[in-house]
C-alpha cells in the first residue's frame, strides 16, 4: 500500500509545504512569500516595535502550498496518511467562538507588551516565572501579548474564545479544533508548566487572564483531529486525513536535520538565528529560551539561543538596497542572494572595521531588550555595499557568540561539529564567518530538507508509520566541515570585544529614542 505524508512550515517571510514518501524523498513542494506588517497607525502610541501578520495569510499559504505540493507529487490524496504543521513562534492570534480571527496576530518580533512585562516582573517576579516555565518574562511570549490585548483592546479580549499560534491557526482551519502543542505552548510561556506540560491556572488568574482562553496542549505528534470536508476542498487533501498537533518551526527543522538525541547541536539560519541543544534532564539555563522538543515531546527539551534577526538582515538589505539584483533574478533566474554574496566575497574579515549590532527588531537572548535597535558602527567613505553585507553577517555571528559563550558556561552538553541548516547556512561565506567567529568546526546539512520534512516525520510518528524519529538519521548527509582559521579568529576576537562594549554604551539611548517616538 502506498503511504505518503505532508508537512508544512509557516515562516515569518513565507510558507513551504512538502509531500514525502516513507523513505524521506520529497515528491512535491511549494513555497509562497507574504509581507510583514511593521508600520504603526497614526493613533498607535505604544512603545516597542509592531510586527503582525494577517492570520488568513497563514491559512491561504498553507492551503495553497499543500494543494500545489500534492498536485506536483501526483500521489492520490487518499494515500496521504498524516499532516503536521510547524510555524514561527510565539504568536498571539485571538479567535472568536466561530473560530474567526478578531485582529491581526502579534508575531514573535512584536515588542509592544512592554508595560505588561514590567507589571509581571514587579508583581509576579522573574524567578517564579523561570521556575515554572524555564523562560524569562518578555514581550516575546504570547501570554504577555494577550495581556496587551486585554489592556489595550478589552472588547476584543472579551470576544476571544481561544488564543492560537501561527501553527495552531491553520491546524484549526484543517480540523475545526482550537488546540495547541507542547512546543508552541512553551513559547506562549509565562504560565506554562514546562515540566508537567500544562497551564498553571492559578497563575493565569493572578495575572488577570481567563485560563479558558488558553488552548489545550497536546504532544507534538499526537493526532488531534481530521481534515474536514471544507478544508479538504481547499487543500486538495482527502477528508478524514489525520492531523497531528504540530510544533515550532526550528524544532521541525532540527528533526529534519537529525537533531533528535541529547547533545544534538544545530543552528537554523532562517529569518531568525536559532541555536538549539537537545536534552532530557529538566535543567534550564537563565536568559536562554527553553521549548519542548518535537521528538519525544513528553520527555525532551531544547535549550536555545535566538537572535531576532539573522537571515532577516540580508533580506532587509535585499528588499531595500538590492533592486538591481532583484530585477536580475526576475530576468535571468540567478538568485539575488547569490549576487549579494558575490559583492561581499572580496571584503576582508572584519569588514574594514565596520561593526553591526543586529538588533533591528529588538533582541531576545541574551539581552532581552525591547528597545534595542540596529547600529552600524565605524562607517566611513571607504565602505561600500559589500562591506555592509559582510558586516551584517558578522554582526549576527557576534550575537551568536555572545549566546554560545553563556551556553557553554552553563555546562549544557553540546556535540560538535555544530550543524548549520537552512537560509543563511546555504552561503559558504556565512558558514565560514560563523566558524571563524565561534572558533569551532561546523558542518552544513546538505540534504536536510527543512522544517516541512521534519513535520512530515512527526506526522509519520503520530500515525504509526514510523516507530520513532531515528528514521531521519539515514536521510541526512553533511558537506565538508568548515574549519576556523586561527588568524581570522584572532582578528574577530578583537572586534567582538568592541561589539560587546557597544551595546552597554548605547543601551540608554535606545530607551530615549523610544520615548521620543512615543
Amino acid at each position: 500500500m502506498a503511504r505518503f505524508l505532508v508537512g508544512c512550515d509557516v515562516g515569518t517571510g513565507g510558507t513551504k509545504a512538502a509531500v514525502i514518501d516513507t523513505e524521506g524523498n520529497v515528491l512535491g513542494t511549494h513555497y509562497v512569500e507574504y509581507p510583514l506588517i511593521t508600520s504603526k497607525n497614526a493613533g498607535d502610541k505604544y512603545p516597542g516595535a509592531k510586527a503582525e501578520h494577517d492570520p488568513e495569510w497563514y491559512w491561504n499559504a498553507v492551503a495553497d502550498t499543500i494543494r500545489a505540493s500534492v498536485a506536483q507529487s501526483k500521489v492520490n490524496p487518499r494515500d496521504i496518511k498524516g499532516v503536521s504543521i510547524s510555524a514561527l513562534s510565539p504568536s498571539c492570534i485571538c479567535v472568536d467562538k466561530n473560530l474567526r480571527p478578531l485582529a491581526n496576530g502579534h508575531i514573535w518580533m512584536d515588542r509592544r507588551a512592554t508595560a505588561e512585562c514590567d507589571w509581571l516582573k514587579k508583581n509576579i517576579g522573574d524567578e517564579r516565572v523561570f521556575k515554572l516555565s524555564a523562560n524569562p518574562i518578555d514581550p516575546y511570549y504570547a501570554t504577555a501579548k494577550l495581556m496587551w490585548e486585554k489592556n489595550n483592546r478589552p472588547d476584543l479580549y472579551k470576544q476571544t474564545y481561544k488564543l492560537q499560534t501561527a501553527a495552531d491557526y491553520p491546524c484549526m482551519k484543517l480540523t475545526g479544533k482550537a488546540v495547541t502543542d507542547f512546543s508552541n505552548a512553551s513559547l506562549i510561556g509565562i504560565a506554562f508548566d514546562i515540566v508537567n506540560r500544562r497551564w498553571d491556572k492559578t497563575l493565569l488568574e493572578e495575572i488577570g487572564l481567563d485560563p479558558d482562553k488558553f488552548p489545550e496542549p497536546y504532544p507534538c505528534d499526537e493526532v488531534i483531529g481530521e481534515v474536514t470536508p471544507e478544508a479538504a476542498a481547499r487543500t486538495g487533501l482527502a477528508p478524514g486525513t489525520p492531523v497531528v498537533a504540530g510544533t515550532v518551526d526550528c524544532n521541525a527543522a532540527w528533526v529534519a536535520g537529525g537533531a533528535v538525541d541529547a547533545g544534538s547541536t544545530q543552528l537554523v539560519m532562517g529569518t531568525a538565528g536559532v541555536l538549539g541543544v537537545v536534552h532530557e534532564t529538566p535543567t534550564f539555563t537563565k536568559d536562554m529560551i527553553t521549548i519542548v522538543h518535537t521528538a519525544d515531546s513528553c520527555t525532551k527539551y531544547t535549550t536555545l539561543a535566538a537572535l531576532v534577526s539573522c537571515g532577516a538582515l540580508i533580506r532587509y538589505f535585499r528588499d531595500n538596497f538590492a533592486q538591481l539584483e532583484m530585477t536580475a533574478q526576475r530576468m535571468s533566474g540567478v538568485n539575488a542572494y547569490d549576487l549579494i554574496n558575490a559583492e561581499a566575497k572580496d571584503v576582508p574579515p572584519g569588514s574594514n572595521g565596520l561593526i553591526v549590532l543586529p538588533y533591528f527588531m529588538g533582541e531576545r537572548t541574551p539581552i532581552w531588550d525591547t528597545h534595542a535597535r540596529g547600529v552600524v558602527f565605524g562607517l566611513s567613505l571607504d565602505h561600500g555595499r559589500g562591506h555592509l553585507v559582510r558586516a551584517l553577517m558578522e554582526g549576527a555571528a557576534y550575537g551568536l557568540l555572545h549566546n554560545f559563550e553563556l551556553m557553554r558556561a552553563s555546562g549544557v552538553k553540546m556535540n560538535l561539529p555544530m550543524v548549520l541548516s537552512e537560509g543563511g547556512a546555504t552561503s559558504p561565506m556565512w558558514r565560514q564567518i560563523i566558524s571563524d567567529v565561534l572558533n569551532i568546526e561546523c558542518v552544513f546539512a546538505t540534504s536536510s530538507k527543512g522544517a516541512p520534512v521534519g513535520n512530515a516525520v512527526a506526522a509519520g510518528v503520530g500515525v504509526g508509520i514510523f516507530k520513532n524519529y531515528d528514521v531521519v538519521r539515514d536521510w541526512v548527509s553533511y558537506g565538508p566541515k568548515t574549519i576556523p582559521d586561527p588568524e581570522t579568529n584572532a582578528r574577530y576576537r578583537k572586534l567582538y570585544a568592541i561589539y560587546r562594549d557597544l551595546y552597554p554604551a548605547v543601551k540608554d539611548q535606545f530607551v530615549r529614542l523610544a520615548e521620543a517616538l512615543a
